[in-house]
């Protein structure tokens, strides 16, 4: 198992136990994202899920099998909030940090590339059954 060689930036120092929830795998994409948003402190919630909604019009945020990074960029936040959702065959890592960050942004969404480069991620993640459980193996992944 490779381990998380960027240490300038740590997933888990934006994640907190209460943004990892898990789902049923037939949720529609657009509950599950207003699920992740509303467990993040946002002033906006529909802001950011139209931001969120809108980025994915683009393309799909999808980046790997079974692996989905859906971000975006959005005012009055001053720095990125991020939230997982895990389904028994899916991760969504979402994302969304301030408008005049984009350094921040760019090496968040490295860092989170990285993460999801690790042999066996999604696997790991899905037999995983609580959020704490799930965050200390992130941890554990970046030391």
């Amino acid at each position: 198992m490779n381990n998380i060689k960027n240490k300038s930036l740590r997933i888990s120092d934006f994640l907190k136990d209460k943004n990892i929830l898990f789902f049923p795998a037939d949720l529609p994409k657009q509950q599950l994202f207003e699920r992740l948003i509303g467990s993040l402190k946002v002033l906006d919630a529909g802001l950011a899920l139209k931001a969120i909604l809108d980025r994915e019009l683009w393309g799909s945020t999808t980046i790997a099998p079974g692996l989905a990074l859906p971000h975006a960029r959005i005012p009055g936040i001053a720095r990125i909030v991020a939230a997982m959702g895990i389904c028994p065959s899916q991760i969504f890592l979402l994302f969304i940090g301030p408008v005049n960050n984009v350094q921040e942004h760019l090496a968040f969404l490295a860092s989170v590339s990285s993460l999801f480069q690790t042999r066996g991620f999604l696997e790991m993640m899905v037999q995983l059954k609580t959020s704490e459980s799930v965050l200390a193996k992130i941890r554990q992944l970046e030391d």
